[in-house]
């Protein structure tokens, strides 16, 4: 197939802060520009121009405040002569402000409807299907951005620009009216044919159950014996029975042979009752395969999706390679793998490819899933870069082959990768049974070896991680509310809530930082949930409302600022540790303006921040206002090796002075009750953290961290103490 040129004439929208320290919000000015001269884009037998018709290029705007917005009108005509398709794109991306703060609207001035309205892309994406333009017609476009009032305080977006592209590109448009369009889709995909540059749009809500959806429900002649069982039937039985419907890029022998490099546009219509039970190796399950530089977007799908061998399973897409967008998609369909084997499994994506870029948007898994090893809502497995945006699962998630298991991410495979999760969450069920070692869960996330930056996002699923009674030193269960095991990166504004059983390194948020030479920071993260562990065997269980365990330093450091637990956290286990913060910290650690209001039990040490400490450990401006239940030591704060005494500095600690115990008052300042609920105190933890310089505290140790904003503490009359106002 000929490949379509394509010249993109941009539209920018460029800030330039303007401080005012009077008041919350970014001040900035904006230039709209544009590439003055026309720019084309060649189809069969068409010519497209885009233009922008306002008689000067550029808008200029001083002292925006949110709420602020600029528009730029541009124009496609086509002057060929035959009808074309085009698909509007926003590209070249750069957007630094917190998410949500941009958000753009592309109205047609023909009609007036609004043909795109969202918040600005993450990544670069089509905003529209196939729009049909005429010969000798022309279409006219207001695109409208907005700088969006946020109820948060907007001070962060303080200094930042941001800038994007609007572009065409002409496509071929198909239309999916039956069932059997699909069928000759994977045959013909399966043949070779990749389809680039070609958009297909499914017209109608089809069904494989009913005869309605299919040309001829009965028909003998076309397919054969499609479903390979040796009979031929009707094509409604063919696929409905059998292994039932072949997916769209898949091959026999050679995995790497087919691969779907078109576009298909759902229309927001439904796809029902899709059936696909496979029993050979290698293969990519699901309704599509193997895509390469592909959109799937605007579907919904049901469905019964199995396999009895190892395959890369997936409700929507097995793998995704190239440059792929995934958005606005709800898998419903059950996944199931039996026996146990070796798979990436999810309900919208099972595995990105190595090198992949991909980008899933506004997309919803609520099908259950029951398969082993990689195993996510959203991605099985990652190789490389990728992005998940408004997205979420609700279906409950078994792994029966217990290695890494998350409500969104299964596991991220390579320590180059880059994961950027923003705004989604889990709120099913995740449970993982025992049947290897290293193994990580999370309610978010199972496993992260490259680059996490997670914002504003959420678990409100039960964690369970049962066991098959192989329980001694060598097996490490990671779990945790939002990853289980993560190397590297930012967590802010997330928090959860779901139960956490199981385990033997737990903790509210991760179960474990990995012991690698890079940073990790949580900043204004939270749990409720509680955490517990019944694992018993000879190595240390520790759990932490915050991080179940920092591993042994190599380097790395883990901040923690403007931080909470109030979940309960317990281990009755004879050599646990558990801490309302930091269950067991072998890493240089800071805890800044943060607290504990849950219970701590440890059967070995019970810390009200952390359960033990051998390294270096900096805390400023903390308390524990939770009780230390049984243990044989607690400790107000936290428990200081008494090789490492000299690596400890402690600022501004406080604990309540009715815990009793062994070594309770070793670190920090004993409180009454009645103080730590008072006014008083609310206004002694302000004044504490408005002496924190974070640029030169700790001999400079945090500078790199000075732009963080450590937030303000309040009174909260329910709950009878002082609370962070993030």
């Amino acid at each position: 197939m000929t490949s379509n040129k394509k010249i993109i004439i941009s539209m920018s929208i460029i800030g330039l802060l303007l401080v005012s320290l009077a008041i919350s919000y970014a001040y900035f000015s904006a230039k709209i520009t544009n590439n003055e001269s026309e720019s084309t884009i060649v189809a069969t037998a068409a010519y497209l121009e885009l233009t922008f018709i306002d008689g000067s290029p550029e808008i200029n705007a001083s002292n925006i405040l949110p709420g602020w917005s600029a528009s730029k009108t541009f124009s496609v005509q086509n002057t060929g002569d035959s009808t074309a398709y085009y698909v509007l794109k926003i590209t070249d991306i750069n957007n630094p402000f917190v998410y949500g703060g941009i958000s753009y609207k592309i109205e047609s001035n023909n009609g007036g409807a609004n043909v795109a309205l969202d918040t600005l892309p993450l990544a670069n994406m089509p905003v529209t299907g196939p729009i049909e333009i005429p010969v000798n017609t022309t279409h006219n476009y207001t695109i409208t951005t907005y700088y969006n009032e946020l109820e948060e305080n907007q001070l962060i977006d303080l200094g930042k620009s941001f800038s994007y592209t609007v572009s065409i590109e002409a496509v071929y448009k198909k239309e999916i009216q039956y069932i059997e369009d699909l069928v000759d889709l994977s045959n013909e995909v399966n043949s070779g044919t990749t389809y680039e540059h070609t958009w297909f749009v499914l017209t109608r809500d089809l069904d494989f159950n009913s005869d309605e959806s299919y040309k001829n429900a009965n028909n003998t002649t076309t397919y054969g014996d499609y479903n390979g069982n040796g009979t031929v039937e009707a094509i409604k039985t063919e696929l409905t029975t059998g292994s039932g419907f072949i997916p769209i890029g898949i091959t026999g022998d050679t995995i790497y042979d087919n691969n779907f490099m078109g576009n298909f546009d759902g229309g927001n219509y439904r796809l029902d009752n899709l059936y696909i039970n496979n029993n050979k190796s290698g293969k990519y399950i699901g309704l599509f395969g193997r895509i390469i530089d592909s959109t799937i977007s605007n579907l919904t799908l049901s469905g019964d999706i199995n396999s009895s061998v190892q395959s890369i399973v997936s409700g929507i897409v097995s793998t995704a390679a190239g440059v792929s967008n995934l958005y606005n998609l709800v898998n419903e369909a059950d996944i199931t793998i039996l026996p146990k084997t070796n798979n990436s499994i999810s309900g919208i994506c099972a595995s990105t490819a190595a090198e992949a870029k991909v980008y899933i948007k506004n997309s919803t898994n609520k099908g259950t899933i029951l398969g082993g090893y990689y195993v996510g809502g959203i991605i099985g497995g990652n190789q490389n870069t990728l992005i998940i945006e408004n997205s979420k699962n609700e279906g409950s998630i078994t792994n029966n082959n217990g290695i890494h298991t998350g409500g969104l991410i299964g596991k991220d495979l390579n320590n180059s990768n880059i994961t950027k999760i923003y705004n989604s969450y889990n709120i099913g069920n995740n449970t993982s049974e025992l049947s290897g070692k290293a193994i990580a869960i999370g309610g978010l996330i199972g496993k992260i070896n490259g680059e996490l930056d997670i914002y504003n996002s959420y678990n409100l699923g039960n964690i369970t991680q049962t066991k098959t009674g192989i329980e001694d030193s060598s097996y490490y269960i990671d779990i945790g509310g939002i990853g289980g095991l993560i190397n590297k990166g930012i967590i802010e504004k997330c928090y959860n809530k779901g139960a956490i059983t199981g385990g033997n390194r737990n903790g509210g948020i991760i179960g474990r930082k990995a012991s690698t030479t890079d940073d990790l920071m949580i900043n204004k993260s939270y749990n409720t949930g509680n955490v517990t562990s019944e694992w018993k065997n000879s190595y240390d269980t520790t759990i932490g409302g915050i991080i179940g365990y920092t591993e042994v330093n190599r380097g790395g450091k883990v901040f923690i600022f403007n931080s909470y637990n109030n979940g309960n956290i317990v281990s009755d286990i004879s050599k646990s540790h558990a801490g309302g913060i930091i269950g067991k910290n072998t890493m240089i650690i800071h805890v800044v303006n943060s607290y504990n209001a849950g219970s701590i039990g440890g059967s070995y040490r019970a810390g009200g921040i952390i359960g033990a400490a051998n390294n270096l450990t900096y805390i400023d401006n903390v308390y524990n206002f939770g009780d230390l239940l049984a243990g044989s030591k607690k400790y107000g704060i936290f428990a200081v090796d008494t090789e490492n005494t000299d690596a400890t500095t402690v600022f501004n600690a406080y604990h309540l002075d009715s815990v009793s115990g062994s070594n309770i008052a070793e670190i920090g300042t004993a409180l009454t009750t009645q103080y730590m609920a008072s006014p008083e105190f609310v206004n002694l933890l302000n004044q504490n953290k408005r002496s924190i310089n974070l640029s030169t505290i700790y001999s400079g140790a945090l500078s790199a961290y000075s732009s963080y904003e450590l937030s303000d503490w309040k009174y909260d009359a329910e709950k009878g103490y002082p609370v962070l106002d993030n």
